[in-house]
Parts: C-alpha cells; sequence; structure tokens
C-alpha cells in the first residue's frame, strides 16, 4: 500500500443525529480529510427523509438499510429488533461489497455489529480498528426495575418520574454479553487473531474491558479532542456571572433530573442564578415538568438543540456535566476548552479531565446536594471560578486538542497498515516457489 490508507468508519447513527460519538466522528473524519486521509462514513438510514448519500460538513456519507429502519418505530418492538439484525446484515453485505474502496475499517461502539464486520476484515486481510464509546455505569441498568428520576421533595411514586428504558444507552459491552458466552468467546477469539486495535476513550474504559474480559494486546487509549480554535474562553461579564450552561442530551444517563434537584437548592440561596439547558431528547417533557414541580422553571432555559454550541457556552461562565455515566464527554472538553470553571460527576472519561480542586470540581453521580454545594461556591467565588477556568483551559491544550488526537490515531493507521503490509508480503514469499 502506498500513500495514506483510505478509511470507512462504520457507526450506527450519524448526522442528523446528533450525539456525543457523532460530534466526534465527524470532527474526526474532517481533520483526517484535512490532511490528506480518504474518510468515509458509512451508517444507517433511520429516515427516509435522509438522504443515502450526501457529503456532511465535506465528509461523504453512506446511509444503508432505509427500507428497514426507515419506518420501524411504528412497529411492535419484538419487529424493530428483528429489522435492526437484518439492517446488521445489508451493512456487512454492503462493507464486503465495497472491500476494494477501503484500507482500513473504523467501528465506533463495541457492540454485536463488530462481530460480522471482523469476519469480512479477516477474510479480506484489512485491519480494524474498535472505539469504544461507553463504559456504562458499571453494571448492566436495563432490568426488570424500572429506572426513576430522582424525586427529591417530591413524592417518588409519582408515575410522571418513570423513565422508559428506551432513553437510555447502556455501556457498549453489556449489549454484545447479551447474545450469550459463546459469542463473545468467539468474538474476542476472533479479535485477538486478527490483532484488531480496540480504542478506550479513558482510563475507567481500560478497567471495563479488563473486566469483561476484553483487554486485547492491541488495546489503546485515545481520548477525544476539541477544536480549540472554535471553542475558546471570551472576556468576562457581569451578565454572565451568574449563569449556568448545560450542554447534553436530555437523556436518563445524563442526568439531568439531578442537576434539576441541585437547581432547586441553588436557587433558594441565589434567585437571580439562571440555569441553560442546551440539547433536546426523549426525556424532555418529563424534565419541564420536573422543573416545574420544584417551582424552578422561571430560572431555567431550555434552549433545545443550538448549531452554535462555542455562543451557548459564552453565555455563561459555569459549565456542569451531571452524568450518570460516561464515555469521554465532548461537551465538558468543549466547556474546558471554553475556559468555564466545570462542575462535572466522578464518571468515565471526566475523572480523566478534572482534577478535584485544581481545574474544576467533581462530585458522585445523583448526589444533588453535593452538586449544589459545588456551584454555590463558584457561583459566591467569581475568582476562584475564574482560576478553575484557565486552567481547565491550559489542560485542553496541553493534551486533549483535536490535532493531537487526530495524531494519535495517524499513528495507530501507520502502524496497523505497515504491520498489514508486512504480512501480506510475508505470506506471500512462503507462498512462491524457490528459485535456484
Amino acid at each position: 500500500m502506498s500513500g495514506l490508507p483510505r478509511i470507512y468508519v462504520a457507526i450506527t447513527t450519524f448526522y442528523p443525529l446528533v450525539g456525543g460519538a457523532e460530534t466526534q466522528t465527524l470532527a474526526q473524519s474532517q481533520l483526517l480529510r484535512s490532511r490528506g486521509y480518504d474518510v468515509q462514513v458509512i451508517t444507517f438510514r433511520h429516515s427516509h427523509a435522509w438522504l443515502a448519500h450526501e457529503e456532511v460538513r465535506g465528509v461523504p456519507v453512506q446511509r444503508i438499510a432505509g427500507r428497514l429502519l426507515g419506518r420501524r418505530e411504528r412497529w411492535p418492538r419484538l419487529l424493530q429488533r428483528f429489522a435492526y439484525l437484518l439492517a446488521m446484515f445489508v451493512m456487512t453485505w454492503t462493507l464486503w461489497q465495497q472491500r476494494k474502496n477501503y484500507d482500513i475499517l473504523q467501528i465506533c461502539q463495541f457492540n454485536l455489529l463488530v462481530l460480522p464486520l471482523a469476519f469480512i476484515c479477516r477474510i479480506t486481510g484489512k485491519p480494524m480498528t474498535i472505539v469504544v464509546i461507553s463504559a456504562g455505569a458499571g453494571k448492566p441498568t436495563k432490568t426488570t426495575e424500572p429506572a426513576k428520576l430522582l424525586a427529591g421533595p417530591l413524592d417518588p411514586t409519582t408515575p410522571w418520574l418513570q423513565v422508559d428504558g428506551q432513553t437510555w444507552i447502556d455501556g457498549d459491552l453489556y449489549g454484545l454479553e447479551k447474545a450469550g458466552p459463546l459469542v463473545v468467546q468467539f468474538m474476542r477469539s476472533q479479535l485477538r487473531h486478527m490483532g484488531s486495535v480496540v480504542i478506550v476513550l479513558s482510563t475507567r474504559m481500560q478497567r471495563y474491558l479488563i473486566e469483561h474480559h476484553f483487554s486485547l494486546p492491541g488495546t489503546r487509549l485515545v481520548p477525544n479532542g476539541v477544536d480549540i480554535t472554535r471553542f475558546y474562553p471570551v472576556p468576562p461579564a457581569d451578565e454572565r456571572a451568574h449563569t449556568v450552561v448545560c450542554v447534553s442530551k436530555l437523556r436518563y444517563e445524563k442526568g439531568i433530573d439531578a442537576l434539576l434537584q441541585a437547581w432547586r437548592l441553588v436557587h433558594e440561596q441565589i434567585p437571580t442564578a439562571r440555569l441553560l439547558l442546551v440539547g433536546s431528547g426523549p426525556i424532555q417533557p418529563q424534565l419541564t415538568q420536573l422543573a416545574e414541580a420544584l417551582n424552578v422553571r422561571e430560572s431555567i432555559e431550555f434552549a433545545g438543540l443550538q448549531s452554535d454550541v462555542p455562543a451557548q457556552f459564552h453565555r455563561g461562565t459555569i459549565a456542569i456535566l451531571p452524568s450518570r455515566w460516561e464515555g469521554m464527554p465532548n461537551a465538558l472538553l468543549e466547556g474546558m476548552a471554553c475556559g468555564m470553571a466545570c462542575v462535572a460527576t466522578r464518571v468515565s472519561g471526566s475523572e480523566d479531565l478534572i482534577q478535584d480542586g485544581e481545574n474544576g470540581l467533581l462530585v458522585e453521580p445523583d448526589d444533588y446536594e453535593q452538586m449544589a454545594n459545588a456551584l454555590l461556591t463558584l457561583l459566591h467565588d467569581p475568582t476562584l471560578a475564574q482560576r478553575y477556568g484557565q486552567a481547565a483551559r491550559a489542560t485542553v491544550e496541553e493534551h486533549y486538542t483535536l490535532e493531537q488526537v487526530i495524531d494519535m490515531y495517524g499513528a495507530i493507521y501507520h502502524s496497523i497498515t505497515k504491520h498489514n503490509d508486512l504480512s501480506s508480503k510475508q505470506i506471500a514469499s512462503e507462498r512462491s516457489p524457490v528459485t535456484q
């Protein structure tokens, strides 16, 4: 192989659906293409309104299995799952047909889709990388007991506090393990034999793989990165001093209900404080109802999805991410890059980014009293908030720029393609007749 490798990135959801994995995949693909890599995204077509082929900010995107997935939300849940299974086979067949168009296959999320795609890579001799996007809560959360939003002073049996299990995403490996131990063992042996590179985003993810016996020799730690030219600090201003910004999908795992409970305590002490929630999601109606029941709705702006995220961060001086679990949160990286004083929970990624009391504050997930105390500390002490914000920006500049992350990916691509070339030459030499 000569020149830079051609890369296909397989991801189950992509733009116009926007989340952390989609945002990071697009940003990385754009920068790789600017460096000369031929990168294309292949994903599922979850809506007939989406184009089968288009460029998203300069990145070619191919969407497949629209006939299976385009209207499946109208079907019974069992039929939806069957359609998704068929869509996985369509993805596998498509990548087989297009095997001459890519040199590396990168899969975003360590799920059951990895198994058939690993089969394609093995029989075609192509290297594969797998990006783990979530370490989950440390245990499966989709059990027979329904999840509930935190009630705080409300009656915990209130029906609308109950959360549908479809409104959150668990850790990557939990879904895979549902297929059974034989499938897990087979996948583990295949990936080990192929020398596949598993990319984890945080130190907790490394432990997560070890605990699930998936710590393969090719595992690499590569965090998410942020474009520090797009996300940057702005000078302090009085009108932003008491505004707290949370950029997040409104899903159960993001812990926004814990934030609303904390905000009730903050609002009691600082009635002029304002909370800006940027994002949308399936539990937004319940969160709005919770804010009204807690009598804090007037101090909260539900801003919805926003294209100019930096401008939203620039409306405040403090950023918060109250997640129950994460992978490597882009929103926290972006807030830190904007020089904001950040409060986050001790979850995957966040605990790597923030050193408590040095460049931000860490609290325990669901502990809304501790969360409120952290916010009040920063709101009452603007000098401390400014110091944390400056330290946060310095942390990002030193370790988490998008350029640094792409350098790490480039080194991985070079390593696996070089190894693949050497292996191919060795096999060819072993097969060729010996000449006298």
